[in-house]
Order: structure tokens, then sequence, then C-alpha cells
């Protein structure tokens, strides 16, 4: 698959993951424990030789013909699908996923990044000049919610030493039906339906997952009232990633 067959700012700044920058056109994050740099220019040569980014970037799943299902089901979905054409679902690290999500309540994304970026610095690997690793469970299992809560986290700091307790969980996503995950991920403190299903779309694409937040819910009852999620299967995930992003598009990413 091509470069030029992913929206890349669409794809990265959506709201899925907040590793992500962009400075003078070149995108930035680390990956895998690895920095990963490109420009729109070099970005189709980096998925043709970098079978983990093309991972990442779930090359393999066939959204065209997704897209086509979801823009046949509704004018306005089919809308945001064109504006926003070729926005992809990341295949990303669990842990860092679950910890993000965490973070995201009553949050704003620019926080959040601000926030993902202190802990990267505080417990991460240097790898470059302000290029660090997100910290592993193990290297944040002798961190205290004092110190998480100097770094902006807040009430969310209890939540992150218990998901580092119980990090095991996620080792056992992946045989379990999406019910049985979300039962699995909410035994974890500060993660309900929401959250939870951020993980299971955002790390493990269970793609009939469909995170509902409070713009979600929004967008839900003034354009698809008395409808459930389900009116989008089998994509559900696709469908909210781009109505989320148009939303925050057309609404000043207030989001």
């Amino acid at each position: 698959m091509g470069g030029a067959e992913i929206n890349i700012d669409a794809t990265l700044f959506c709201g899925q993951s907040f590793a992500w920058s962009k400075v003078n056109e070149r995108y930035q994050a680390v990956l895998g424990g690895r920095l990963v740099s490109f420009t729109n220019e070099e970005f189709p040569s980096l998925l043709e030789r970098d079978r983990e980014v093309a991972e990442y970037f779930d090359c393999s799943f066939d959204y065209p013909g997704a897209e086509e299902h979801l823009s046949h089901l509704d004018p306005y979905l089919g809308t945001c699908i064109e504006t926003y054409s070729s926005l992809r679902i990341l295949r990303q690290d669990p842990w860092e996923v679950m910890i993000s999500f965490i973070l995201s309540q009553n949050n704003n994304i620019a926080r959040i990044r601000g926030i993902y970026q202190k802990l990267s610095e505080a417990y991460g690997t240097k790898l470059g000049e302000g290029v660090y690793t997100f910290p592993r469970p193990e290297a944040l299992s002798t961190v205290t919610e004092e110190e998480l809560r100097a770094l902006g986290t807040g009430f969310r700091a209890p939540y992150i030493i218990d998901a580092i307790e119980k990090s095991h969980i996620l080792e056992e996503i992946e045989a379990l039906s999406d019910a049985e995950a979300q039962e699995a991920l909410i035994k974890i403190k500060g993660i309900g339906v929401k959250v939870s299903s951020c993980i299971l779309l955002f790390a493990y694409h269970r793609m009939r997952t469909f995170p509902l937040d409070v713009w979600m819910k929004r967008i839900m009852g003034e354009r698809y009232p008395g409808r459930a999620p389900a009116f989008f299967a089998p994509y559900e995930g696709l469908a909210q990633q781009y109505l989320f992003h148009a939303y925050r598009s057309e609404h000043g990413r207030k989001a």
C-alpha cells in the first residue's frame, strides 16, 4: 500500500494516538523502542521497506471496502469519509494505549499529549535530544501517586498505579471475545466501557467496538437519534473515528 492511500494527518491526529508530533512537515514518534521519522514524500518507501511500520498503519486491512460500505449507509458519514478519506485505525501497543486513555478522562488531546511526554521524559529511555521511549510497566513499578501527580496526572494517578499492577491483563485479551475482553479490562481502576472500548479498538483492532464519550454521544444524538452503534456494523470503530475527527475539525478541535 502506498503512502498516498493513507491520510497521515487525519490518522495520526484524530485522537487515537498521543505519541506523534509534526515539526516542519516531518512526523515523528517512538514505536517499538525506536524513533520513526518521515515526511509525506518519504512515507510510501518507508511502508515498503519497514514491515513494523506497515503493520502499525494497518496496511493489510481492506479500508477501501470498509469505507465504501459505510458511505452507503448514511449521507453524512459518506461526506465525512469523502472529506477525510483514507483515515486508518493504528495498531498500537496495548500498554501505551491503556495509559493514554486512562489519562484521557476529563481531558483534552493537547493536555493528554503533554502528560504522555512528561511520563516519557521522567521514566522512559532517552533515544536522542528530546526523544524518549514510553515507560514500560516495569520501569514504573516503584512510582508513587505523588510522583505521578507532579507530572499532571491529577485524579488519574491511582488509576495508573492500579494499571501498572494489573498490566498482565493485557496479555490475556487476544484470546477473549470483545465482551470478555471488556469485562477483563474494567477490573482495572479508572477503566470503564469507554476506555476499554478505546483499548480494544486502537490496540487490538476490534473493529466492532465504538467508543462513546460525551462528544460521540452528542454526535449520535444529533445525527443518529434512536440508532445504536451497530448501525455501522461491521465497521463501527472506523465509523466512530470518521465521525469524531469530522466533529473536532468542524468545531475547532475543542474535543
